[in-house]
């Protein structure tokens, strides 16, 4: 049974099968049966719908012609073309950030830092990763590159936490290649930032995809 939160039912039950789908929980071509899962999360069948509707937009479901919601495989190249897209969004905005909005809102980086360094849960404290990569592109004042940016968040966040385990073995490296980042920028070396960023972005590929052949080969 799903545990129901304050959040949407929608929205619990959209982040349960993306992280069935990313765990390899459902299979690839597998059918997702809107009465036998709604029975299985004892939740009606509308938020069922309307998850699945929002995989659709994301890659991980398609409709045969039969309209049924059938799994698309999510291995290594879609990892891979996730974090391409964030290192084209972010390297924009660290050449973008607009010198006030730094002055405002700087600080907030070596916050989330903070955050990373105090977590004393287990994985990775994702909510303050998120948030320093946001904050990055929230500088640029540019509205359509945050939306942009955030239509790939609640993907990569779900992402994330399946993998904090994996992550967690690095995470004083993780923290430090943040830290750097935002060393360059208040340094006003944006493009060492930028170079900085590509190699942190491309570690967590390469990183995530490993942990995602994890799941795929049951280990």
């Amino acid at each position: 049974m799903l545990d129901i939160e304050k959040r949407p039912v929608s929205d619990q039950v959209l982040i349960y099968f993306r992280k069935k789908i990313m765990r390899q929980e459902f299979k690839e071509g597998e059918h997702l049966k809107e009465h036998l899962l709604s029975q299985k999360l004892n939740v009606s069948r509308g938020p069922i719908r309307e998850a699945i509707s929002k995989l659709e937009g994301e890659g991980l479901v398609f409709r045969n012609s039969n309209g049924r919601a059938i799994v698309q495989k999510f291995g290594e190249s879609d990892i891979h073309h996730l974090y391409e897209s964030r290192i084209l969004l972010e390297n924009y905005s660290l050449a973008s950030i607009q010198p006030e909005l730094l002055e405002q809102n700087g600080h907030l980086l070596y916050e989330y830092l903070n955050q990373m360094e105090m977590f004393n849960g287990t994985g990775m404290n994702v909510e303050a990763d998120i948030q320093f990569h946001y904050c990055l592109v929230k500088m640029t004042g540019n509205k359509t590159l945050i939306r942009l940016w955030w239509s790939l968040n609640e993907i990569i966040k779900t992402l994330i936490e399946v993998t904090s385990e994996f992550a967690s073995k690095r995470q004083k490296e993780i923290i430090l290649e943040h830290k750097v980042i935002v060393d360059a920028i208040f340094d006003k070396d944006i493009e060492k930032a930028q170079q900085l960023l590509r190699v942190h972005l491309e570690g967590a590929s390469d990183y995530y995809s490993k942990a995602v052949f994890k799941f795929q080969e049951g280990k």
